[in-house]
C-alpha cells in the first residue's frame, strides 16, 4: 500500500500488481443519514439519493476509477490517513486537482463487521471542498479472516452496502494487504458478491499488490470492479536496501503485465508522494512524507538516470524519493498506456507543488 506501512517482497513470477501505499486506516464522522437506499440485482440500480452541495457526495458520480474512458482524461484518486499527514485543511491547496478522495477510515472484522474510526475535521473539509468520497476498507485482523466464511462475506457486503447508502459515498475501495494466494477463490466470491449487491453507479476499486504471487484472479474479477488499484510504490522501502521506491522500469514493467489480462481503463496507476530514508548499510527505511524532504537533503540530491528518481547522501543517511518529474514521467506512462487514472499515496504527503503538478498534467477535474 511501503510508505503505508507495508511490507512488499521481492517480484514473483506468474501475474502480478499494486501503491495506497501504505498504513492504517480511519472514519468517517458525517453522520447525517438518508433513506436507506433499495438493493437490487447487478441489473439494477437503487434508487438515487439526492446530494446536496457541499455534502459528502460533492461530485456526483462523475467517474473516478474507470468511468472517464470517454473524455480520455485521467481520474485522479487521493488517499489519505492519518499517519503523518499534514493538517487536514492543507486539502485547500489541492485547488479541484483531485477527482476522488479515498480516506482510510475503515476496517473488516473477522465477522464481516465495519469497525470505524471518525475523522469529523476531515470529513468536515472535504465536504466544503465538494471532493467525492470513495473510502478505503481494509482488514483489521491482518489476515482476511472474514474471507474464509460465507457468513461473514455476506455480513462484510451488507456492512459496506449500508455505509455507502447512509453516508452518501461513491463507493468503495478494498485494501486487503498482503494479499493471501490460498484465499483467492473466496477473494473472488466477496468481490462477485460485493458488485452484485451494491447498484451499478457504486464505485468498486480492489487495490492490488503487484508481489502477490498469483493472489488474484484478474479474468473473474475484471468484470467485478470499476477498477484496480495498482500499487506501483515500495520496490525498496522498509526492510530492504536502501534503493528506488518506484524506478520508471520497475512501474512500466508491472503496467505492461497488467494490461495482458485487465482493460488499462481499469487500471489506476499507484503514485508515491514519499519516499525513505535508511542509515547507510542498513534496511531499516522509515518513511519521508513529499513535504518533509528538507532544503539540506535536497541541495545533495542527484537525479539518478538509470532509475529516474532522486537520491542523497546525508550524514550517514541515504534517501530515495520520488519528486515532481518522477510524478510527472508517472503520469505521462498511464496517458501513454491510455489508462484509468492515478491513484496518489497518500494526499497527506503532499504540498501546493503536487497540485500544481498535476493540474499541469492532468488538469482540473470537474
Amino acid at each position: 500500500m511501503n510508505a503505508r506501512g507495508i511490507q512488499i517482497l521481492s517480484l514473483a513470477s506468474v501475474l502480478l500488481v499494486a501503491g495506497c501505499g501504505s498504513s492504517s486506516q480511519a472514519s468517517p464522522s458525517k453522520h447525517g443519514t438518508s433513506p436507506k437506499k433499495t438493493v437490487s440485482t447487478r441489473n439494477n440500480t437503487r434508487k438515487a439519493t439526492v446530494k446536496k452541495p457541499g455534502s459528502t457526495g460533492g461530485k456526483g458520480s462523475k467517474g473516478a476509477a474507470g468511468g472517464n474512458t470517454s473524455t480520455k482524461k485521467l481520474a485522479v484518486t487521493g488517499y489519505w490517513a492519518h499517519h503523518e499527514a499534514l493538517p487536514v485543511t492543507s486539502l485547500s491547496a489541492s485547488d479541484h486537482s483531485l477527482t476522488y478522495i479515498s480516506p482510510f477510515l475503515y476496517s473488516l472484522s473477522a465477522k464481516g463487521a465495519l469497525h470505524a474510526k471518525p475523522d469529523p475535521a476531515l470529513l468536515k473539509e472535504i465536504g466544503k471542498l465538494h471532493i467525492s468520497v470513495v473510502p478505503l476498507v481494509g482488514d483489521a485482523t491482518g489476515k482476511q479472516a472474514f474471507l474464509t466464511s460465507k457468513a461473514a462475506r455476506k455480513a462484510a457486503v451488507q456492512s459496506i452496502d449500508h455505509l455507502i447508502a447512509t453516508k452518501h459515498y461513491q463507493g468503495v475501495d478494498v485494501d486487503l494487504e498482503p494479499p493471501h494466494t490460498h484465499l483467492k477463490p473466496e477473494l473472488t466470491k466477496f468481490m462477485v458478491q460485493l458488485r452484485d449487491t451494491l447498484p451499478k453507479s457504486d464505485k468498486i476499486i480492489l487495490d492490488v499488490v503487484p508481489h502477490s504471487g498469483g493472489a488474484y484472479d484478474y479474468k473473474k474479477l475484471a468484470p467485478e470492479v470499476t477498477g484496480f488499484q495498482l500499487m506501483s510504490y515500495d520496490e525498496h522501502g522498509a526492510g530492504t536496501p536502501a534503493g528506488p521506491v518506484a524506478a520508471l522500469n520497475w512501474v512500466t514493467s508491472l503496467t505492461k503485465r497488467l494490461i495482458k489480462v485487465v482493460p488499462p481503463s481499469k487500471i489506476f496507476l499507484g503514485v508515491a508522494l514519499y519516499g525513505y530514508e535508511w542509515p547507510i548499510g542498513t534496511t531499516h527505511a522509515v518513511t519521508v512524507p513529499y513535504y518533509a524532504v528538507t532544503p539540506a537533503i535536497k541541495s545533495k540530491g542527484v537525479w539518478n538516470k538509470r532509475y529516474e528518481e532522486m537520491t542523497a547522501k546525508v550524514g550517514g543517511k541515504v534517501y530515495w524519493w520520488e519528486n515532481r518529474k518522477g510524478i510527472s514521467q508517472k503520469i505521462a506512462l498511464a496517458k501513454k498506456d491510455h489508462l484509468g487514472g492515478i491513484a496518489l499515496w497518500q494526499v497527506g504527503y503532499a504540498n501546493k507543488a503536487i497540485y500544481q503538478e498535476l493540474l499541469k498534467n492532468v488538469g482540473k477535474q470537474p
